[in-house]
């Protein structure tokens, strides 16, 4: 069938289409928007490994730290989001997600020119308003690459951008910070990121908005406000968004791990960051596990969607409370090796809340879960972290960061497992209002 004949069927209600332009270049996509995913990550996490020699050079405290990692990144991302995303509905996703990458690569770079805490801040706000732009722009055309049935299987590998670009963050971070200097390791992650939004935008393709969906729905239009009266009227959804958020709260005061492992366990720089890159490589076989699973699951009954997740997050809580409370190095690195292989939970979300938007309100919803989570969770996260280690200092001394993360992962993973699970009580009925929109 040539792109007419596709193009023809996509506007027919019925079974599944046949893929736009090709399997082949649907996983050409799929690499480029991982691709992408990766500098975004990378650049995000490069911060984390360089805490230590910035606090040195520039005299911060942990708070001001928590203050860098978090809020002057996560106000900022939060707050573009919707603007972007508008646009990204409406107009070339393609173009969003090349200008993106090219600004956000630039702002790294420049954050290797900073003299204090303001513009350190400043430039890390301009990263986070260019990351801003790639998330639901990419899962947007994702979802038109993809059918239905291959969707979560497709958002697993997308997905990988968390641990891939973490684990090359940490590498560059480690490595970069010891033969460079921390200024020459953000000019070392940033610089690429403008030759490699060239190459999206030479040759990433625009799909056929809503190509799965009857030609009925393709046509609809959704004002912000409807989208967000009609996403936050679903039981399931309003339950993800809370869980994805308090998640994303710890994930931000994970920022700090690296900062407690050179205190608690004296490691270098270099080696940190080459535990973490390998923690981070082998976690893609998690996030893909995860999944498949879900996609062999949901063909029987979709809530398993959500069902999985709280069960992934109490494994991931067991090895992370040995984790932060390790005696020694080898048990230490027992978890960070165990970890990875458990099956992941963000795939799962991000398919999820695909799923459950129409093709007109996609790009919004992203951005919507994306603006409250990040502006939540990025903004409390790291500041907690960071003060509450500040105060624990004094009785815990240099494992009071060891401390702080225990509580905040203990907490914020139990509280999300159980809004994951409230939520898959009415995910199946919710996925079948979704056509009523």
């Amino acid at each position: 069938m040539n792109v007419a004949e596709q193009r023809a069927a996509a506007n027919a209600d019925g079974a599944e289409r046949p893929m736009e332009f090709g399997r082949g270049y649907a996983n050409y996509a799929l690499a480029l928007l991982l691709g992408v995913g990766i500098f975004n990550l990378t650049d995000r996490a490069i911060i984390a490994f360089l805490l230590v020699p910035i606090a040195q050079e520039l005299n911060l405290s942990d708070a001001q730290l928590g203050l860098i990692a978090g809020p002057a990144f996560g106000i900022f991302y939060a707050l573009a989001q919707i603007p972007i995303a508008r646009f990204a509905d409406r107009g070339s996703r393609v173009t969003v997600i090349a200008l993106a990458l090219a600004f956000w690569s630039a702002m790294t770079a420049m954050q290797s020119i900073a003299a204090g805490f303001l513009s350190l801040a400043l430039a890390r706000a301009a990263v986070a308003f260019g990351e801003a732009g790639s998330g639901p722009a990419s899962q947007s055309i994702l979802s038109d690459t993809f059918p239905p049935s291959q969707r979560t299987r497709a958002f697993a590998v997308l997905a990988f951008q968390a641990p891939v670009g973490a684990a090359l963050g940490a590498l560059a971070g480690g490595w970069g910070r010891e033969l460079l200097g921390w200024r020459g390791a953000l000019l070392l992650v940033g610089l690429p990121g403008l030759l490699f939004a060239v190459l999206v935008w030479r040759t990433l393709k625009e799909p056929t908005r809503g190509y799965y969906t009857p030609r009925v729905q393709q046509e609809r239009t959704a004002s912000l406000a409807e989208t967000v009266r009609f996403l936050f009227s679903l039981p399931s959804l309003r339950h993800l968004v809370i869980g994805y958020t308090v998640w994303v709260t710890v994930a931000g005061a994970g920022t700090f791990d690296p900062l407690f492992l050179e205190r608690s366990f004296a490691l270098k720089a270099s080696q940190i960051g080459t535990l973490v890159f390998i923690a981070g490589t082998l976690a893609m076989v998690g996030y893909f596990s995860g999944g498949w699973l879900a996609d062999r699951l949901a063909v029987r009954d979709p809530g398993w969607a959500m069902r999985l997740p709280p069960i992934f997050l109490m494994l991931h809580l067991a090895i992370s409370v040995t984790y932060y409370l390790a005696p020694n190095t080898t048990v230490l690195i027992a978890m960070l090796l165990i970890g990875p292989f458990l099956p992941g939970t963000l795939p799962l979300i991000l398919a999820t809340m695909q799923n459950l938007a129409p093709p007109h309100m996609r790009a919004r919803a992203t951005a919507l879960l994306l603006t409250i989570s990040t502006l939540i969770g990025m903004s409390v996260g790291p500041p907690l972290a960071g003060a509450l280690s500040d105060a624990l200092a004094p009785s815990f001394g240099l494992d009071s960061m060891r401390y702080a993360l225990l509580s905040i992962v203990s907490v914020g993973w139990t509280w999300a497992a159980l809004h994951y699970w409230l939520g898959s009580r009415t995910l199946t009925r919710d996925l079948a209002a979704k056509d009523s929109a």
